[in-house]
């Protein structure tokens, strides 16, 4: 195996991340494909890297699913006068999306930014999207929960 990295050139590194930012663009597209001719309004989460998924069972849920922690705990972890949404946000990095709102974290990846615009791109979203993020409240106490793993409170 050392054989083989050895051997690679610059030239092969690039290609290969060619190709995994081609199969991230095509998994974005076939969601927006599978999406298309929903009933119900579009909404999906944009993980720190840009891919997506859907938002089963709930923004929630599945942000608890992606941190790998439950709701009860992760609510422990923040302080009281803050909203779960934007915690849970801050703290997984994710972004979350419906047709009319986006609610990013603090400092959202190029990634994620370049997906967002390929929603906007193919009318998955609507003109007068709402933007919300984080704000410095939040990344502060995830920070803090994240190098101590206690509590904002």
């Amino acid at each position: 195996m050392t054989n083989l990295n050895k051997n690679r050139t610059l030239w092969d590194y690039f290609i290969g991340e060619r190709n995994l930012e081609r199969n991230k663009l095509m998994r974005v597209m076939e969601y927006i494909r599978e999406h298309r001719e929903d009933e119900n309004p579009f909404e999906c989460v944009i993980l720190p890297d840009g891919s997506v998924d859907a938002p089963v069972p709930s923004h929630i849920e599945k942000l608890a699913q992606i941190a790998g922690e439950d709701k009860i705990s992760l609510n422990k972890k923040m302080e009281k006068n803050m909203e779960p949404l934007f915690f849970m946000v801050e703290y997984t990095g994710c972004m979350l999306v419906w047709e009319t709102r986006v609610v990013e974290p603090s400092h959202p990846t190029k990634e994620q930014k370049e997906t967002l615009e390929l929603l906007y791109d193919a009318a998955m979203l609507s003109p007068g999207l709402k933007k919300e993020q984080a704000g410095p409240e939040y990344e502060a106490c995830v920070r803090r929960v994240k190098a101590d793993e206690l509590p904002c409170i």
